[in-house]
């Protein structure tokens, strides 16, 4: 089995994914300063009742999608931020419920073409398991949100839960940090990695369709409103940043290289 992308996938995107420390860490602090920026504007707008149109909401999530094709990391998470702030953006929260399930809706299919754009991304990483499960995640993802826009039965995003945006980020945090292709060199660093990728989305999906609410609406801490949402999702994520650490640093695994008769590179577990 090889584990190289399809060549043409190399030619025409340049692999931007591992870096120099000292670029790595000038690009994650300005994607720090971005999301802090932009937290503070969404704020601000909110508190002077400000809004925008709804097609230059579409306009801006389209566009900033793009970017995640050439910068994976970064820009998964800055579509991220901005499908989170285009809620406040529209004043969505003040508008009747007719016109929240109509948000809804334009929602689900616009964070499909994030997905999409994180598809095509991935197609030129050389971990052939991650490629596989990306594709059947995002085949599960579209069918779940295609039957929840035909019944409107919100139970469905649960049942097909956007399992692929945590697998995605895992792997590009893992091929930022150690520099290295191959994540999933086995079966069990996949049933790892599947677990801890898909238990903490289950529980988002499950508050925000089935209940209505986040976590942080039902278990209030002890903090300012505005810091109690990044406490909740660092608790519910940590299990996913912890096992790329341990899969970044492992030492138990001993993988093996070799070379096949058309020169590409295949990997085996041993033991």
């Amino acid at each position: 089995m090889t584990d190289q992308p399809p060549s043409r996938m190399r030619r025409w995107i340049p692999d931007h994914d591992v870096l120099p420390p000292t670029r790595l860490l000038i690009r994650i602090a300005a994607l720090v300063l971005f999301v802090v920026v932009g937290d503070r504007v969404t704020v601000f707008m909110t508190h002077r009742e400000w809004a925008l149109d709804r097609d230059a909401v579409i306009a801006v999530r389209l566009l900033t999608s793009l970017p995640v094709i050439r910068y994976p990391f970064e820009g998964f998470v800055v579509a991220l931020e901005i499908d989170k702030w285009d809620w406040f953006w529209l004043a969505a929260g003040d508008q009747p419920e007719a016109s929240q399930t109509i948000y809804q809706e334009w929602d689900k299919v616009l964070d499909l073409f994030v997905l999409a754009m994180g598809l095509v991304a991935s197609l030129r990483w050389p971990d052939a398991t991650v490629r596989r499960l990306l594709a059947l995640t995002f085949v599960l993802r579209v069918a779940g949100v295609a039957a929840f826009l035909l019944t409107e039965q919100r139970w469905l995003l649960v049942a097909f839960p956007n399992v692929f945006e945590n697998l995605f980020l895992m792997y590009a945090v893992f091929r930022l940090i150690s520099g290295r292709g191959h994540m999933l060199v086995g079966r069990r660093s996949t049933i790892l990695v599947s677990l801890v990728a898909l238990a903490p989305k289950l529980v988002e999906e499950y508050f925000l369709h089935m209940l209505n609410r986040r976590p942080w609406d039902w278990v209030p801490l002890p903090v300012p409103d505005g810091i109690e949402p990044r406490i909740w999702i660092v608790a519910m994520y940590l299990p996913a940043l912890i096992s790329v650490f341990l899969l970044a640093q492992r030492t138990a695994l001993e993988v093996d290289s070799e070379v096949a008769p058309d020169g590409q590179v295949m990997l085996r577990e041993s033991g």
